[in-house]
């Protein structure tokens, strides 16, 4: 029985420690300290009620200039960075999508003109009047290669 209860203790010893509250502080040289009991200055870490540590801010990661005194974020102003980048990462994506997809409209259109002027016998443009002027041979073969040129520049790349 003693056997049983000492196995049951020892095993729910790391849980009782990984429940623990976790707080993180800089000291005056600016090195991150991780402990279980506050201290001036520390902050209790967790996020959605799940306790982990924060990644240290490195001197890499500093800017040029900065004091090695200066406070580290506080963890609402990196969840608030975080959600920033993460917005404007995916504004980033929406943009190349609606280029991309104007990009291919363009190509579509362009080759529509092209290739209805390659199919087309007579070539004609809308007078000021509404009445159709056709042109010439040498005018529609300028067209049809203008087409070509407007189809190429518009599809390059894709």
């Amino acid at each position: 029985m003693h056997r049983a209860a000492a196995i049951a203790i020892l095993v729910g010893l790391p849980l009782t420690a990984a429940m623990a509250d976790v707080y993180r502080s800089v000291d005056s040289q600016g090195h991150v300290q991780y402990s279980d009991t506050p201290t001036p200055g520390s902050q209790l870490v967790h996020i959605n009620n799940q306790r982990f540590p924060i990644k240290s801010e490195t001197s890499d990661t500093a800017t040029a200039g900065a004091p090695s005194s200066s406070k580290p974020p506080t963890l609402t102003q990196t969840s608030t960075n975080i959600h920033e980048q993460l917005e404007q990462e995916a504004a980033e994506r929406s943009m190349k999508n609606d280029v991309a997809q104007t990009r291919a409209d363009q190509c579509k259109k362009a080759t529509d003109a092209y290739n209805a002027s390659v199919q087309a016998r007579r070539i004609f443009k809308t007078g000021p009047s509404g009445e159709r002027q056709f042109l010439t041979d040498d005018e529609a073969e300028k067209q049809r290669l203008s087409n070509k040129v407007a189809m190429d520049e518009a599809c390059k790349g894709q």
